[in-house]
């Protein structure tokens, strides 16, 4: 798992000069940014990333599959289902 950094990213300026010292390729650009937090994983390997999921997604996802559950029991459709050889 990768983690974001909040550090300061630097970055070498080829070919410009120091405004107080004149000394040329030393000088390097700074930016500074407030990353948005975003988690995710990755694999080392092949490089695969997912995203956590939506927390919104995962309730409406779990609350249409206990509403199935419920409507086949209601129908008397639910039961276990078995293969014969």
């Amino acid at each position: 798992m990768r983690y974001q950094s909040s550090s300061p990213k630097r970055r070498f300026l080829a070919g410009v000069r120091c405004p107080k010292c004149q000394e040329m390729d030393a000088v390097v650009q700074i930016n500074i940014v407030t990353p948005a937090p975003d988690e995710y994983i990755e694999c080392t390997q092949c490089g695969h990333t997912e995203h956590r999921p939506d927390p919104d997604a995962i309730s409406a996802k779990n609350h249409l599959e206990d509403q199935i559950a419920r409507d086949a029991m209601a129908t008397g459709t639910s039961g276990t289902v078995k293969f014969k050889s």
